[in-house]
């Protein structure tokens, strides 16, 4: 009986198990998995918790806030310390997917946590989500921009219309910075109305954080809101600071955009050029045969006429 042998050629892709890897040969993420990346995820956060409170009852006069305001302003860049060590752990864990399952995750525990309060009529827990969510997209779109469905390879941004996503994506973290930072000024107002001055005579709102902080945001600083605080500073340094590395990342890639553009224009002047070229040269073929037959049969009656 003759033993039939293993093809030794490469393995068919196409009839491999849909949640094949074939980057990392890893298989899906598993409940038991998700439960122990929260606890990576929420032992950190709790402990960040922890330390922000205590820095703001210690230094709640230097800051001129409440020590629950003080300790929402410091959670800002805590969180994204932790989501700068928690995307890349497990990255390099788990395949994409893996990700996106975690941070959903994430979002639903830490909405399970600020809902009860909400629902009380308490919504300055649940509106630093928004800060916290666009922290998480823009580490994610540096450190792993596939969690996001955009390829590593810059070029292919710009192919069937991926440009989109792009203006998607940063519009995404503008407008979730803005509602989150206005939410934190708007609080530092509530908590202490001297953290601002005002050049103007209507009594300040809610919209009238979100207007400040889409101003700080741009960097425009028009001066009709000014914080004087130290709290509603370091607030605004943060978001100027965000405001800027968002900005400056983003024109880059509108820059590379353009130059990829004119790229692909000059090649595709090339291919024009070379697609008239080779036109010519049939044409050119063409008569020259043509001719060739003409002088051949001349030849042959010339000939025929001897």
């Amino acid at each position: 009986m003759v033993k039939k042998k293993k093809a030794s050629g490469p393995v068919d892709r196409g009839k491999l198990p849909a949640h094949h890897d074939f980057e990392h040969g890893k298989k899906d993420i598993s409940l038991i998995k998700l439960m122990n990346y929260n606890l990576i995820f929420f032992i950190p956060l709790m402990i960040f918790i922890l330390f922000s409170l205590k820095i703001g009852k210690l230094y709640s006069y230097y800051f001129e806030a409440s020590p629950g305001v003080i300790a929402k302003v410091f959670m800002i860049p805590f969180m994204a310390i932790l989501f700068f060590f928690i995307i890349p752990f497990i990255r390099d864990r788990e395949k994409i997917i893996g990700i996106r399952y975690s941070i959903v995750a994430f979002l639903i525990v830490g909405l399970g946590i600020t809902l009860p309060s909400a629902l009380k009529g308490n919504y300055g827990l649940i509106m630093t989500i928004p800060n916290y969510f666009a922290s998480y997209i823009l580490i994610s779109f540096i450190i792993c921009p596939e969690v996001l469905g955009i390829e590593r390879n810059i070029r292919d941004w710009f192919q069937h219309r991926r440009q989109i996503l792009i203006v998607g994506i940063y519009l995404s973290i503008v407008l979730l910075y803005v509602l989150g930072f206005g939410s934190t000024y708007y609080d530092i107002y509530m908590d202490s109305p001297e953290a601002f001055v005002f050049s103007i005579d209507k009594e300040p709102g809610f919209a009238s954080f979100m207007y400040y902080s889409m101003v700080s945001f741009t960097t425009t600083g028009y001066g009709e809101i000014l914080p004087v605080s130290t709290t509603a500073r370091m607030v605004f340094f943060m978001q100027a600071l965000v405001g800027l590395i968002t900005n400056v990342l983003f024109i880059a890639i509108l820059l590379v955009f353009v130059s990829n553009a004119e790229f692909l224009s000059h090649k595709s002047e090339e291919r024009e050029i070379v697609k008239e070229f080779k036109k010519e040269e049939l044409e050119i073929e063409k008569e020259e045969n043509a001719i060739e037959r003409v002088e051949r049969e001349v030849k042959g009656q010339i000939k025929r006429n001897r």
